[in-house]
């Protein structure tokens, strides 16, 4: 007689995490389903050792090995391979093996498939750990590390206590009542598979890129279907090197890029209407926002959660606060209806910390003294200013005054522009003038500087009524033209005089450029004797 359902497990070295899926899969595990109801079939993707049945021998599963022989580095080939040789009424695609199940995953999915033919029942995931796992694995977070973490839990006897070592993935929540972009379970009946026409080949990115959320945001589609998405139940993900789940912002754009290339159109998350079907079980975690199986109560659970957030952020070192920040801010970007411009958006945002901490005009560590609060928040000084500099007016450091620059440059003010990066992109160029700020005349005092003045003060090369003249902010300042031009000239790219342009000797002596050597002070006392040559301003 033929199963109910059949469950497709895509494998690619796995030898590690495959093992427990399939337990987590068999009778003796899952929960108010029987042995005869369903069939498992594994199909592996190339792995260097495929799986074997021995491998799982002692489980009570009806299992099933295939290995699709062309090999791709994505697993679509294989899934449509699967979906094609699946006996059962209704099919489930779990598209990474590496996923352990909640014990009634099947037994739910079972009763929502039978509501009606057309149901789309999808499974919520999870990870293992305590944050997501790209940023738990900077943090040292290994396969070793979770397998002793999954020994102490005692999930084989009883699978709902994954909940209490594991957080949702970014695609899946903050909350259980939160929309979904795609499951890692995701079962339909065989008449909507061929509907849909599986999973899309076009799709050939290294773990599938997009295809998952893709396929769910296809199905939930289909006229008349019934979405359903499981509650209290889940898959989690052991940590194994997966593109998909552990890459990096750069890996996921490229997702996105081809999805647009396939689709003609950015991906967005699908806006349908889902129902929930299931139950929370006396065994569930109660940090996930209910005290109590019988009571309920999601005003209680809002309060604790915030009180346990803020003790948490209390405790937490910066370092952690920056990385859970980063954590929230990808999530937010994948789960927002236009996650392509939320990607792009932290890109870009990359982009402008990088330039930020690479130039001495953004002082972090000063940042960070003057608005503590932003460290309390878990914000980078960096990330925090490129997001809120211009709308709070905070200063980037003692040298560059931002305010300054937006009430000399009114069109800079009004754009609502950020002062130091657009000094940094355009300014400079456009040749925006600057003014130091009044904070930084007793920080920057380099050692020997007396002797450093004696040189500058020498040089026929340096002329301080030019500079004067050349650099209005110059005289508003207390500090005599030469102290001026030696603490901040190589910061701010100024020439001592008209006869010596010292940015174009920086750029054409390297060596000079990487000491951080005044380019004059260098001339006068190493770089004449070595022969260098030297360029008038207007040459």
């Amino acid at each position: 007689m033929k199963p109910f359902m059949t469950i497709i497990v895509i494998s690619y070295n796995m030898n590690r995490e495959l093992p427990r899926t399939i337990y987590s899969l068999s009778a003796e595990y899952q929960r108010d389903i029987s042995r005869d109801e369903y069939e498992v079939i594994i199909i592996d993707n190339g792995s260097k050792i495929p799986p074997q049945l021995e491998d799982f021998a002692g489980m009570d599963v009806d299992l099933s090995i295939y290995n699709y022989e062309n090999p791709t580095h994505s697993p679509v080939a294989a899934i449509n391979m699967g979906l094609n040789m699946a006996s059962g009424q209704f099919i489930g695609v779990c598209i990474d093996g590496a996923r352990i199940h909640s014990p009634r995953v099947l037994a739910t999915a079972r009763e929502g498939l039978s509501m009606q033919d057309r149901s789309v029942v999808a499974v919520r995931g999870r990870y293992l750990g305590s944050d997501f796992q790209r940023d738990l694995i900077e943090k040292g977070y290994d396969k070793a590390f979770e397998d002793k973490m999954l020994a102490a839990s005692g999930w084989q006897t009883n699978g709902y206590r994954l909940f209490d070592i594991s957080v949702f993935d970014e695609s899946s929540g903050p909350t259980w009542f939160h929309p979904i972009c795609e499951s890692n379970a995701l079962f339909m009946g065989r008449s909507l598979w061929r509907e849909l026409n599986g999973f899309d080949p076009q799709f050939k990115s290294p773990g599938g890129g997009l295809v998952n959320l893709d396929s769910w945001k296809r199905a939930t589609q289909l006229p008349n279907v019934n979405p359903l998405i499981l509650f209290g139940e889940a898959t989690f993900h052991q940590v194994h090197g997966g593109v998909a789940t552990n890459g990096n912002l750069d890996t996921i754009s490229t997702f996105f890029d081809e999805y647009l290339d396939i689709r003609g159109v950015e991906y967005t998350a699908p806006q349908v209407e889902v129902s929930l079907l299931g139950k929370m079980h006396y065994e569930f975690h109660p940090g996930e926002g209910f005290a109590k199986k019988d009571k309920p109560s999601a005003v209680k659970s809002r309060k604790m959660l915030t009180f346990v957030s803020k003790l948490a952020g209390q405790k937490l070192p910066p370092s952690a606060k920056h990385k859970l920040r980063t954590g929230y801010d990808l999530l937010e970007a994948i789960a927002r209806r236009n996650p392509v411009e939320g990607i792009r958006k932290l890109r870009l945002e990359k982009y402008l910390i990088e330039l930020l901490e690479n130039h001495p005009l953004f002082d972090s560590e000063w940042y960070a003294i003057t608005y503590p609060y932003v460290s309390a928040a878990g914000y980078k000084p960096s990330l925090h200013y490129v997001r809120y500099g211009a709308e709070q007016r905070t200063l980037p450091g003692p040298i560059f005054d931002a305010t300054w620059y937006l009430d000399h440059y009114p069109d800079i003010r009004d754009s609502g522009e950020n002062p130091l990066i657009h000094y940094l992109l355009h300014g400079e160029t456009e040749g925006r003038r600057v003014r130091i700020s009044s904070q930084s005349f007793g920080l920057y005092e380099p050692s020997g500087e007396q002797e450093l003045c004696d040189i500058l003060s020498n040089s026929s090369l340096f002329d301080p009524e030019w500079y004067v003249a050349e650099y209005p902010d110059v005289a508003l300042s207390s500090l005599d033209p030469v102290i001026q031009y030696l603490r901040f000239g190589t910061l701010l790219r100024r020439n001592p005089s008209k006869d010596f342009d010292g940015v174009r000797y920086r750029r054409e002596y390297i060596d000079v450029q990487k000491s951080g050597i005044n380019p004059l002070v260098h001339f006068e006392s190493r770089g004449k004797a070595e022969g260098r040559s030297y360029h008038p301003v207007s040459d």
